[in-house]
């Protein structure tokens, strides 16, 4: 019945569609920074007729603002929406083409044979940028292929992508990628949409069983329905505040309220997520104010929220570790924190893996691939390292057959290239450069003295997260050092439901998410689906690995009887710019 309705929806909205090509006249959402005079330009019209138009619409209307505007496929000869591959269209004539997902100026012109200068001549809207669904004119198609037979797996040209990464991400040779696309002759360009093979033969590998890294173990969303949430997030809101900040010159320069603001948006998309799968959620907002006297209002006004059942939040570590001993409830914290690696309370659930499981799960993979490589360890001298410098000297003096360890400290910013040439082995063997360090300045002159060994010493780049003190450096250098290092959240470009969270993040808060907008919406969802499983919360969260839109999830229990995320993966850098997950 779902899909019948979707089908009649989706009819519906196609009928629409072919009628409003029909008529004269169709409705337009005025844009940002829009005025009616460049509105009239675009649609080949003077501003006083599209003020007759649109009657008491000024000549800076708010954007948002409905007007009336031309047809500009009045009159013109319609042909067939494309859809995947299927192009059925008149050589030499005009038809009207729906613009389908992750498509771009450049793919549409290639595809038919025109210019991007043709194109937007004909579409003067697209001066106002690309939009899924949008009706374009086609001006006197060349050259058209007659509709494949056959469908075809598609891929957008990203950022990074080469092909290389693409032959060995979809294993295909890259014969066959030109054959089947022959404007790679003229090379490998952001925004090209690819044929890489039928999509039979896609379905068909999938059915073999072939099990991505963390299909294993994998926690299966059996959600029940008849489930009632009773869900409170605490997040520092300071709306007492608020006014006075949205006056300030400096909102936009407030982190935490930018922080809390795209949290609170990625937590209540999750929500009106599940809630659209007929999950039946509660959700109480409270402004905790940042402060620990408010919370102590808050927990006594609430019966120390007791009649909850989930509680996100608070921001702050230390007062979502004191929520957590008022309450029964379980209290999960949503973003990390360096207090975190030696608290544990029962009901305190961290969403983020704490800095020992990070250290192990890297020097694990060490010592299980060690083949007597020399081992170097970049350390700042700060006195807060040194701890973690004699944990992990220690480790790797435990590796089977350790051949050389020594540790590199910079003196005054600078480490000395003759330094890097005492000791890394510049004979031929093969060197594990570990940088221990979230300094800029040391990571920068780690870094940047190993890039002059990069091409003829043999190195592979350690490091327990890729940091802020990683921003400065080229991902080219990274590629050249193999680095590798390991993390809980990966932005992959190529999933359809990071894709589809953008979307439909911008066109309801009008600009895309940030990290904290997608840690909100990763958090609440899996913590809430976990929940919603017949066997409750804690059966939930420690019955296997999940993703979501970038972050990993596995939780266990510790030897303290918490609840800890230790979902982790490794990463590394290729000298061609594509990312491999190790393990």
């Amino acid at each position: 019945m779902k899909k019948i309705n979707l089908l009649i929806t989706f009819l519906l909205l196609f009928t629409a569609l072919t009628f409003a090509q029909q008529k004269k006249y169709v409705s337009y959402e005025v844009k940002k920074k829009q005025s009616l005079k460049s509105i009239a330009k675009n649609f080949n019209i003077s501003t006083k007729d599209l003020s007759k138009l649109n009657p008491g619409v000024g000549r800076k209307p708010v954007m948002g603002t409905i007007i009336i505007v031309p047809n500009k496929s009045f009159g013109k000869p319609l042909g067939t929406t494309v859809i995947n591959e299927g192009v059925k269209a008149v050589e030499g004539e005009n038809f009207i083409y729906s613009v389908l997902p992750k498509e771009t100026l450049y793919g549409i012109s290639k595809r038919f044979n025109i210019s991007a200068e043709e194109l937007i001549a004909a579409n003067p809207e697209l001066t106002n940028g690309l939009r899924i669904g949008m009706q374009l004119v086609i001006p006197k198609a060349n050259n058209l292929e007659e509709a494949d037979t056959v469908e075809f797996l598609l891929h957008t040209v990203v950022k990074d992508n080469t092909l290389y990464s693409l032959t060995k991400k979809y294993e295909v040779s890259e014969l066959d990628l030109m054959a089947l696309n022959p404007a790679l002759k003229e090379g490998l360009k952001l925004g090209m949409i690819l044929k890489i093979k039928p999509i039979k033969s896609a379905t068909d590998e999938n059915e073999e069983g072939s099990e991505s890294f963390i299909n294993a173990a994998s926690f299966e969303e059996n959600i029940n329905l008849n489930k009632e949430i009773n869900l409170a997030v605490i997040l520092p809101y300071k709306l007492n505040s608020l006014v006075d900040s949205l006056m300030d010159q400096n909102f936009a320069k407030n982190k935490v309220l930018n922080i809390v603001t795209d949290l609170h948006f990625g937590v209540k998309m999750a929500i009106d997520s599940l809630k659209n799968r007929g999950l039946i959620v509660n959700t109480r907002y409270f402004d905790s104010n940042g402060s620990k006297q408010k919370l102590q209002i808050l927990t006594s006004e609430n019966n120390n929220f007791n009649g909850e059942d989930l509680i996100i939040g608070p921001l702050y570590f230390d007062n979502a570790k004191w929520i957590s001993k008022k309450t029964n409830t379980p209290v999960i914290v949503p973003v990390y924190s360096k207090k975190q690696d030696e608290i544990n309370q029962v009901n305190l659930i961290k969403s983020s893996p704490n800095n020992s499981a990070i250290q192990e799960k890297l020097l694990t993979y060490m010592e299980r691939n060690y083949k007597g490589e020399n081992v170097v360890i970049i350390n700042d001298g700060l006195g807060k390292t040194q701890s973690q410098l004699w944990q992990v000297v220690n480790k790797i003096k435990t590796f089977d057959s350790i051949q050389a360890i020594s540790v590199i400290k910079p003196e005054e910013g600078y480490i000395n290239r003759e330094i890097f040439s005492e000791k890394l082995d510049t004979l031929g063997g093969k060197n594990w450069v570990l940088i221990l360090s979230d300094d800029n300045v040391v990571t920068s002159a780690g870094i940047n003295g190993l890039k002059g060994f990069s091409e003829e010493v043999n190195i592979d780049l350690f490091a327990f997260n890729k940091g802020k003190n990683f921003d400065n450096i080229e991902n080219v250098l990274l590629g050249k050092l193999n680095f590798t290092y390991p993390t809980s959240e990966v932005v992959n470009s190529d999933d359809d439901r990071l894709n589809n969270f953008y979307n439909t993040f911008k066109a309801k808060n009008g600009a895309f998410p940030s990290k904290y907008a997608l840690r909100g919406f990763d958090v609440a969802y899996d913590a809430l689906v976990r929940y919603a499983t017949d066997n409750g919360l804690e059966a939930g969260l420690t019955d296997g690995k999940s993703t979501r839109t970038v972050s990993l999830f596995n939780y266990k229990k510790n030897a303290f009887d918490a609840i800890e995320n230790i979902g982790l993966i490794l990463i590394r850098y290729n000298i061609d710019l594509s990312v491999t997950v190790l393990e």
